[in-house]
């Protein structure tokens, strides 16, 4: 999610639980070597999500690992690997742990201020640990291109998810609970525009449409070719320049 390919769209993508081995938490310890165009990383931390009091700390556990590789070729070009092992993340499935694997493919090119493309391809898999047993995998791509032309911005992006009976919150009298996976593919396309900068911030006014394929056992409920779009004001930091960099 945290990526300049993404910087423009205001939605998380569908896959982040798929593609982020590890999450928002308290505790996260991380070591790393890095040599010339190689980094290897590892991070201890707590694998369950934040709670529901926003305004607390919760306490850290220390009870799940990850690791990345990452090897930048050229200036313009980051790829990584990443497997983590995540104890208990979700409270409602408490006796449930996610081994998660992760690859990406990040490039950017920049020639002019605040002038530049970025694109990246993302993948991830989930395989469910309960009692010993590892369920299926299931899998998340995602592909997508932000075209930053000074203030105004054009991007797109291609998902396809495998989402659970559970997650997809299925009317359970038509569909058992026995954690079937459906697969759903969308693709958005928007463009927004840098309206004003007040003191460090960006006031940016844009849209965006997003139309989706479900698989067939999900269109009686969604229709074959969803369709939904949003109108947005944004406020977000300005980018911070360092040197002849921009951040």
């Amino acid at each position: 999610m945290h990526r300049i390919s993404a910087l423009p769209n205001p939605d998380a993508a569908l896959g982040h639980h798929w593609q982020d081995a590890t999450h928002i938490t308290f505790g996260v310890a991380t070591v790393g070597l890095r040599y010339k165009q190689f980094k290897l990383e590892g991070s201890n931390f707590t694998g369950r999500e934040p709670d529901e009091h926003r305004y607390g700390f919760d306490r850290p556990r220390a009870d799940s690992w990850a690791g990345r590789l990452n090897w930048n070729p050229t200036p313009a070009l980051a790829l990584q690997v990443s497997r983590a092992f995540i104890k208990s993340p979700e409270q409602l499935h408490a006796d449930e742990d996610v081994k998660r694997t992760t690859a990406s493919v990040i490039q950017s090119n920049q020639w002019g201020e605040g002038r530049y493309i970025t694109s990246a391809l993302v993948w991830g898999m989930n395989q469910h640990v309960e009692d010993g047993h590892t369920d299926a995998a299931s899998h998340s791509v995602l592909a997508e291109t932000n075209v930053q032309l000074g203030k105004p911005a054009v991007y797109g992006r291609y998902e396809f998810v495998q989402k659970s009976d559970e997650e997809l919150q299925l009317p359970s009298r038509d569909f058992p609970p026995y954690h079937q996976d459906f697969n759903v593919h969308a693709l958005t396309l928007g463009a927004n525009y840098r309206v004003a900068q007040v003191a460090n911030t960006d006031f940016t006014l844009g849209a965006q449409a997003t139309v989706y394929r479900p698989e067939a056992g999900l269109k009686y409920l969604y229709g074959s070719t969803p369709v939904s779009a949003q109108v947005y004001l944004r406020l977000n930091p300005s980018m911070m320049k360092m040197g002849k960099m921009r951040m």
